[in-house]
């Protein structure tokens, strides 16, 4: 298990370490050796595939090679089993029931989808009396031949962090070599989740050679003569070991992909993001809430009704940004946008040349302040997230940004050289000198903030085509070597990094930009939250395919999710046939959950007794249509860290990337899966096409709806193009307004159009 400094030379390098091991790995060797009903179980699986009883655990047994083992405690009973049976046998599956002191045991094993390295196994539990789960062993364990842990070595490349993905990414290169995905289904756990008032964050772990899941322990207990699931496994067996961290990026992406066709999959439903859009720009214009009037000046706030900090350019720039892209989409101008680009100016200090985070001369009123609040202090990625939108803004023509950027460069191009592209936390912005270096001990500063000062040095080379700054791009670029899936601190920061870093390849021809970008989205994945929330509050929301703001942060949060989403596209088409098949499918169906689930940021949309009505920052005004930064899993509230302005971009931005429209047209399409391209054909005034192709798989559908412009759609059809027979889709849902259709993924479709012609 790995335990090395991100930076170590040897990080790459397999090892273990027994000395630290649970109480559960002692005298495992001698149960599992004196144990003699092993018996062969009916699966087509590669190697040898074994059950056998052990006076308190139901083993399933894998060997890939004689040399080793990997062992599956399926269930656990602290007193002791007495037998156990086959229930029924059916295909690639087989199921046993297992009688203990707890109660009935019920076991399936399956090869999932018929796939030999892909074993699958659910355990259930009818309990024969009340009682409350305690310490529990885990369940995977990596033995020799002997069933012994002490020869064993490899290296853990990735777990679970908090609610995240029930995971653990790993290999094993003593006695055996190959490496396997753990993927922990907590989706089915909701039930266990909701009876005894627990939640699965942190619950899947290495302690090597102990891995997998453990029940949370809990002071509710169990109902007796009610089935419960306990345990809903997937194990990937993958026959090499990675040599590179590119080659584990793909791996286990390759890994994740083929769990995730497994995984129940929540319904979407629609919900009308342009109308979401004018309520939050309404809001964001004319509530006194969401912002104030400093100097002549309009200027947002941070969170609603948080008035004691001056204003953030990041947070005007966030609104901003994509406000403008927003105002194209919709073919006349927003006031809103107009106002902002003229107050971004004022955070520029001519004295440190450099646009600041905190308004120049502004007063903090706080008694407690947080430790980023000082003007003093740099937070390394505020800054250069400025500078990235400032450069947005430029190649979107805005001169003023333009010049903000490239009055701003020389500075941060000198704390980048002062830090070597290592970016700690925080920073004197006078000296430069480290205040906090890092996130936590041993952990490094900013990892990811590198690729963002790549993002902005390639804005800076594209606007002026300046070798410097392309230089200075790869340069930064290369400090994110070794990182491994440690690379991540801020998501949609990695995110950007994946972009920017797959442009440097187009660019340079430089085969490790595009290695790099892999392994920043899988770094992502492996911070995904695939599973629903469906116990305490979270009967009420969605949290299916969810991403947290930071590495460690619990909770979903809505700029982040929204900013990532649109970055995905945006790697989607500049990346084209080249992304990989496992990126477009989670990109695809990311946008797709984010667009159903989105709306639970708003306040309004949630019950009462959901919303905290004590945030951290200002305060939570339900009607307003302004997001909640947070939303956590079932047991807490949502907005306890504030009602997010800046999350306000949320609406405008799915609108946005979402919708396709041509002002020609009479139609508006929407798609939950990414629109690669759309082109406009038209006949005449009164006809015309347009031919979209969609992101995705085939394997997967996603939603198109046609809406109308006006008060009801012209006639409207849709076809695949790719249909010999050229026959319209039909429609699952249909009104005046609207047409509402399924479709495969990785389609190419034509929406025809026509209205009568005026006599």
């Amino acid at each position: 298990m790995r335990n090395k400094p991100y930076n170590s030379p040897d990080y790459w390098q397999p090892f273990t370490k027994l000395a630290d091991t649970s109480q559960w790995v002692a005298g495992l060797d001698t149960q599992l050796t004196q144990a003699t009903d092993r018996t062969d179980v009916p699966l087509a699986t590669q190697g040898t595939l074994q059950v056998c009883l052990t006076a308190n655990s139901f083993w399933l047994l894998h060997q890939a090679m004689p040399s080793g083992w990997l062992a599956i405690r399926t269930c656990f009973d602290p007193q002791t089993l007495q037998g156990y049976k086959v229930r029924k046998q059916k295909g690639a599956g087989i199921e046993y029931e297992i009688q203990g002191s707890l109660g009935t045991f019920r076991v399936s094993l399956a090869l999932a989808n018929n796939n030999p390295s892909l074993l699958h196994y659910t355990t259930w539990l009818k309990p024969a009396q009340s009682f409350t789960i305690q310490a529990l062993p885990r369940d995977l364990y990596v033995l020799d031949e002997t069933f012994s842990p002490a020869t064993t070595e490899g290296m853990v490349y990735v777990t679970q962090n908090g609610p995240t993905s029930g995971l653990v990414y790993l290999s094993v290169v003593k006695p055996m070599a190959g490496s396997l995905l753990y993927f922990q289904n907590f989706t089915a756990l909701n039930d266990y989740c909701q009876l005894t008032k627990t939640e699965p964050s942190d619950t899947v772990s290495t302690q090597w050679p102990e891995i997998g899941f453990a029940l949370p322990t809990s002071e509710q207990p169990l109902p007796a003569g009610q089935e419960i699931c306990l345990s809903d496994a997937f194990i990937c067996l993958i026959d090499s070991v990675p040599q590179s961290e590119f080659e584990a990026s793909d791996q286990f992406l390759a890994a994740m992909a083929s769990i995730y066709t497994q995984l129940p999959k929540t319904d979407t439903a629609y919900y009308n993001w342009p109308k979401a859009a004018e309520r939050t720009i309404e809001a964001l214009t004319e509530s006194p809430n969401c912002g104030r009037i400093i100097q002549r000046q309009y200027y947002l706030n941070a969170y609603v009704d948080a008035m004691n900090k001056p204003p953030e350019s990041m947070v005007q720039l966030a609104i901003l940004v994509p406000l403008w892209e927003y105002q194209e989409w919709l073919g006349k101008p927003v006031p809103l946008a107009d106002s902002l680009k003229q107050n971004i100016p004022t955070f520029y200090d001519a004295r440190q040349e450099v646009i600041m985070r905190w308004l120049p001369a502004g007063t903090f009123t706080e008694d407690n302040r947080s430790e980023e609040q000082d003007p003093n202090k740099i937070d390394s990625w505020y800054l250069l997230h400025t500078l990235m939108n400032l450069g947005r803004l430029a190649e979107m023509g805005n001169l003023e940004a333009k010049d903000l950027l490239f009055n701003s460069l020389e500075f941060v191009i000198r704390a980048a050289h002062h830090f070597g592209y290592n970016w700690p936390v925080f920073y004197d912005i006078h000296t430069l000198e480290v205040i906090k270096a890092e996130t936590a001990e041993g952990k490094g500063g900013e990892l990811d903030v590198a690729g963002l000062y790549t993002h902005v040095m390639l804005q800076a080379y594209e606007l002026t085509k300046d070798p410097r700054y392309l230089d200075e791009a790869t340069t930064s670029a290369e400090r994110l070597r070794g990182k491994g899936f440690e690379l991540l601190y801020q998501t949609n920061i990695t995110i950007m990094s994946s972009l920017t870093l797959a442009k440097l390849w187009k660019l340079t021809g430089n085969r490790l930009y595009f290695d790099l970008s892999r392994l920043s989205i899988a770094n992502v994945i492996a911070r995904m939250w695939v599973w629903e929330c469906n116990f305490g509050f979270g009967q009420s929301i969605s949290t299916f395919m969810g991403v947290a703001p930071l590495k460690n942060a619990p909770y979903l949060a809505a700029y982040e999710e929204a900013e990532i989403m649109a970055t995905m596209l945006s790697y989607l088409k500049e990346v084209g046939q080249d992304v990989p098949d496992p990126v477009r499918l989670f990109y695809s169906e990311y946008m797709k959950y984010l667009l159903h689930r989105g709306r639970y940021y708003y306040p309004a949309e949630l019950p009462v007794d959901m919303v905290c009505q004590e945030p951290r920052e200002g305060r939570i005004i339900r009607a307003l249509p302004i997001p909640l930064e947070d939303i956590s899993t079932g047991w807490k509230q949502a907005g306890a860290v504030g009602q997010e302005v800046y999350g306000g971009a949320l609406a405008y931005i799915m609108t946005t990337y979402a919708y396709k429209r041509f002002e020609q047209v009479p139609v508006i399409i929407f798609s939950d899966y990414p629109i690669y391209h759309a082109d406009y054909q038209g006949e005449d005034k009164n006809a015309g096409y347009v031919v979209i192709r969609l992101a995705g798989t085939a394997d997967y559908q996603c939603r198109v709806r046609l809406l109308a412009k006006g008060r009801e759609l012209p006639q409207v059809q849709l076809i695949d193009e790719d249909d010999a027979d050229n026959q319209p889709i039909k429609p699952l849902e249909e009104t005046k307004q609207y047409q509402d259709y399924r479709v495969q993924g990785n389609k190419r479709l034509r929406v025809e159009w026509s209205r009568p012609r005026q006599a």
